[in-house]
């Protein structure tokens, strides 16, 4: 049993009974029938017919849906007519076995079962489409008028001719004869509409067939001894083939109900399997009947004919002609309709595909162009690049584009102020760029242009008029804003891949922005080589902390009047698997990485957990370094007391130590941030100290404003005792202008990078309180503190502080 055969959600009933089988075993039986004799035959013949019912109900309630209503007129249809041979069998019985004693009338009890069968055949072609199909219903009815006169000329006028209508058994049977056309009219009506595609609308249209043979058959047993019978033994041939083609039709309407096609199908195709099997239908029907017509007029030296054997045929042969050529009509009506619905079709498709193409070149101009600027975008700058030269002559170069301070007109006159500034910039590049040349913006601020045909020197020229045309002022929302740019030059090498092209250019592109920007930097390969280096720093420095390799130095800081250690500043050391490497070597890459702030988080807590015993016992203070990007995380005030806590360190015990470079530079909102981060740590008792003061800019009128508690003197001003000469003055007099500052803001200065007895006694001399540098200690590992805890100091007091007055009479 297939899977087709069984609807989900319902069980088998019964699971062994298919179509296939019901079929081999009624046809056997039927076999059976026509060849047992007497009662038994006639007994066998009945039960052939119950068997059918049943199985067209197991069937119907396998597949229910809404095609099960136009079975159940079908399995009444065929159920009335078995019912009504039983009782017909039973009279036929009851009587001795004498067929003339059972009442011609009897005959009219079967012909109830043509109307249901043709309300059945009428709603199964609802059951998958039910819009109309005229062309089926014509070649139907063209099958239906060739049938009935292929009837009349076979059966009517040559076996039971104008007398058969006075005899009520032969009339009963010619009105059955007709009734059974309706049947056919249906049944064709679903082969032409379906085809063999569907098995049981297939079935039942060999079933309606095997049961117009009967009774033709049956008709013209009348004609003979009237007395139909069953086995071939019992009577004549016709006779028992008309008996068995009643018993074929119901083992075929069994086998169609338990089939899977009984849900339905689609139409059938036009195909030309089907046009042929129509044509030789129309064929057979137009002709057979009359040829049938003329085989059955005797031979004789005249001809007569009476108006009725002439009127019928001809009637039928205009009606079977009319019908002929009215399906013809509409069936060019039907293929000009869509001949035309194709035109209308061909000229949508037509207008459907110009617009695709239109779309098309629109969606590819919008995937290689950029929407603000027109410029090609990314995808189209590739390509280019990945293009040959156009020409094929000279050389290509990459120049790489960026705008140096885009952000702060971003941040100051809004978005849309940034977007017009950078639609200004790319009118402008379109005037230096030459037409042949590929002009993109990459995304952000970022330009990148592929010339063609060039060589390094006009590389470079272009890549300096971009410079001059991009440092010329805008006028963006009624304010003049100034930028600049930075480029990177790269010639195309046919040996470099293009994204190698690309990352060299970049790094030439960085390269000047290192350089200080709003200049021109052109490719080498020593920019290559650092940037492998910095990759493999960073790389190393990703592993750094869990495999233990940071290790933190400390410096003491002292008292230039006592000589004791007021403080140890914390150094970061990087033991890496190819050697000792300083913080100059890495801190930058940690800084452009983002590195900085789990390698700063870990040097803290490191410092903290150290310097608690130190100092417990001599007060001594620990100095950690600090980047304005840690001081940028939203949670570094979190980080900062946590290690602390953890620690067992008041607030008071540290120092963060920022540059200034690091504050100054911080724009809006960023400057902000840090500056609240440093107010609430101090307001835990951690002190804040400037390092490196004196390289930055406008350094006095920010020492005002910024949450400082130290100021750390930058080593380029403490190394002037052994500079003679105009240097070495200026360097004291400002050396001496930032002591003083300090103290009128009451600040601790910390002098750094003392290396020689004389520059301590010098800083001495102008009041700084704190130095550091070699000349007190260098950096060691946290095992050597202690031991310097503990040695006595060297310096003597203090020189007694210099007045104001004293300052400024003092020559330096």
């Amino acid at each position: 049993m297939t899977a087709s055969d069984v609807t989900p959600g319902r069980a088998p009933v019964p699971g062994v009974l298919t179509w296939r089988r019901f079929l081999v075993a009624g046809l056997a039986l039927t076999a059976a029938v026509m060849v047992v004799p007497g009662w038994t035959g006639e007994v066998l013949w009945d039960v052939v017919p119950l068997l059918a019912c049943a199985a067209m109900v197991v069937g119907i309630r396998r597949h229910p849906g809404p095609h099960a209503r136009a079975w159940w007129w079908l399995a009444a249809g065929t159920a009335w007519w078995a019912l009504a041979d039983l009782g017909w069998t039973a009279w036929y019985a009851a009587v001795g076995g004498d067929a003339d004693l059972v009442p011609w009338w009897f005959d009219i009890v079967y012909m109830a079962t043509y109307p249901l069968l043709v309300v059945g055949l009428t709603r199964l072609p609802r059951n998958s489409l039910r819009s109309r199909h005229e062309s089926a219903t014509m070649d139907a009815v063209v099958v239906v008028v060739g049938t009935g006169l292929l009837y009349w000329a076979l059966v009517f006028r040559s076996f039971l001719g104008p007398d058969a209508l006075q005899d009520a058994a032969h009339l009963v049977s010619v009105v059955s004869l007709g009734a059974g056309l309706g049947v056919v009219l249906m049944a064709s009506r679903l082969l032409f509409r379906y085809g063999g595609r569907n098995g049981a609308y297939a079935l039942l249209g060999c079933g309606v067939a095997a049961s117009t043979a009967g009774d033709v058959l049956y008709t013209l047993t009348l004609i003979g001894d009237g007395n139909p019978g069953i086995s071939v033994l019992d009577t004549s041939l016709a006779e028992g083939v008309g008996s068995a083609a009643w018993l074929v039709w119901f083992v075929l309407f069994g086998a169609a109900a338990l089939h899977p096609g009984v849900a339905g199908s689609p139409d059938a195709e036009p195909s030309r399997g089907l046009t042929l099997a129509r044509g030789v239908v129309f064929f057979l029907l137009a002709s057979l009947g009359p040829a049938a017509l003329l085989l059955t007029f005797r031979v004789g030296s005249t001809v007569t004919m009476p108006w009725s054997d002439l009127a019928v045929p001809v009637l039928a042969v205009t009606a079977l002609s009319a019908f002929l050529v009215t399906r013809l009509v509409v069936g060019t009506s039907t293929a000009q309709r869509r001949a035309i619905q194709l035109d209308r079709q061909a000229a949508e498709l037509a207008r459907a595909l110009d617009e695709q193409s239109a779309l098309q070149k629109l969606l590819s101009h919008q995937a290689q162009h950029d929407p603000l600027t027109g410029l090609g975008n990314r995808t189209r700058f590739t390509e280019r690049l990945s293009a040959p030269d156009r020409r094929g002559n000279g050389e290509r170069a990459v120049l790489m584009v960026d705008l140096d301070g885009f952000k702060t007109v971003n941040d100051d006159h809004g978005h849309h102020a940034g977007d017009d500034l950078l639609v200004q910039v790319a009118r402008r590049l379109r005037r230096v760029v030459g037409g042949d040349d590929t002009l993109a913006r990459l995304g952000g601020d970022e330009f990148a242009v592929v010339l063609e045909d060039t060589h390094e020197s006009d590389a470079r020229d272009v890549a300096t008029r971009v410079v001059r045309a991009l440092s010329e002022p805008f006028v963006v929302d009624g304010r003049t804003v100034r930028i600049t740019s930075s480029v990177g030059v790269r010639l195309v090498d046919a040996s470099v891949e293009p994204q190698a092209t690309l990352r060299d250019a970049d790094l030439a592109l960085y390269a000047a922005k290192a350089a200080g920007k709003n200049q021109v930097r052109l490719f080498d390969p020593s920019l290559r080589v650092a940037q492998d280096r910095r990759s493999h720093l960073a790389e190393g420095l990703r592993h750094a902390v869990e495999r233990d390799q940071l290790v933190v130095h400390y410096q003491p800081v002292v008292s230039l009047g006592t000589g004791q250690v007021q403080s140890v500043e914390a150094l970061l050391r990087w033991q890496s698997p190819d050697g000792l490497v300083m913080p100059d070597g890495f801190i930058p890459v940690a800084e452009d990485t983002g590195l900085i702030v789990p390698i700063g988080e870990h040097v803290l807590r490191r410092a903290c957990a150290d310097v608690r015993p130190w100092f417990e016992r001599h007060g001594v203070r620990v100095h950690v370094n600090v980047s304005a990007r840690q001081l940028r995380e939203p949670d570094v005030v979190e980080q900062v007391l946590r290690a602390l806590r953890d620690a067992s360190l008041p607030g008071r015990a540290l120092v963060l130590e920022i540059t200034e470079t690091a504050l100054l530079a911080a724009e809006e909102p960023e400057a902000t941030l840090v500056e609240s981060h440093l107010s609430r740590l101090r307001e835990h008792g951690v002190r804040v100290a400037i390092d490196d003061f004196g390289t930055g800019y406008s350094s006095l009128a920010y020492l005002q404003r910024l949450p400082v508690d130290i100021v750390k003197i930058d080593g380029a001003f403490t190394r002037f005792a052994a500079e003679p000469g105009e240097e070495g003055r200026r360097r004291r007099a400002l050396a001496s202008a930032i002591v003083d500052l300090c103290r009128s803001l009451d600040l601790p200065a910390v002098a750094e990078q003392i290396e020689t007895d004389d520059e301590a006694d010098a800083l001495r001399a102008l009041g700084c309180p704190e130095g550091q540098g070699y000349l007190f200690g260098r950096p060691a590992p946290r095992e050597a503190i202690g031991a310097l805890l503990e040695r006595p100091a060297r310096l003597g007091s203090v020189p007694t502080p210099r007045t104001a007055q004293d300052a400024a009479r003092r020559p330096v």
